[in-house]
């Protein structure tokens, strides 16, 4: 359990590294987005207004009250267009990193996930090229150093998946992928940042 808690560290960690610098320029189109939505929705309202001016009071009420849900409705879309666009992006800057990075954090999340030793590691294609022609050799010293058996070896089969691995032992996978670990802790995540974009 060690070895995930250290996983969701590094990744959160990675996580705030690469979503700080992407916040302010989320900010200021966050808040374009909101004025838009707020601007369109005062539009609307002041329309229906117009052409209800003669209704009873009651009337108008319930237009502007509809109007509020309209422009609530736009910025909650916003706000989850932005909270989505964040992920999307820390995703694809964890699979963008250079080969040397890459490998470093692979072989972290590698020695806190493996048990036995002996497992089968599956990777993408564009994974493989990324890892050098040693990565298995160090990756099985360091278990054996570990006192886990050293006996990892690197799949002929690939896996769909951007970037991350999978772990086969014994007929189960356990999918370690950058997607299924951002996804699984994305619900402890999200919240952070929300607050820190609104």
């Amino acid at each position: 359990m060690t070895g995930i808690v250290k996983i969701k560290e590094k990744i959160l960690k990675d996580a705030d590294d690469r979503v700080n610098e992407i916040l302010e320029k989320a900010k200021v189109q966050n808040r374009e987005i909101l004025d838009r939505a707020s601007e369109k929705a005062a539009a609307k309202a002041q329309e229906i207004a117009q052409k209800t001016a003669h209704e009873a009071n009651d009337k108008k009420r319930i237009i502007h009250s509809i109007a509020e849900l309209e422009m609530r409705k736009d910025m909650l879309t916003a706000k989850q267009e932005m909270i989505e666009k964040v992920f999307d992006t820390v995703l694809e800057r964890l699979n963008q990193m250079d080969s040397s990075r890459y490998e470093q954090v692979l072989f972290n999340m590698l020695v806190a996930a493996v048990e036995t030793g002996e497992e089968e590691l599956l990777l993408s294609e564009e994974g493989k090229k990324k890892l050098s022609p040693d990565f298995m050799n160090k990756l099985n010293s360091s278990l054996e150093v570990l006192g886990k058996k050293g006996k990892v070896v690197l799949s002929g089969e690939t896996r769909n998946i951007a970037g991350g691995f999978v772990l086969r032992s014994e007929g189960a996978e356990i999918n370690n992928s950058f997607e299924a670990i951002v996804k699984l802790y994305r619900d402890d995540i999200e919240p952070k940042v929300a607050e820190m974009l609104f």
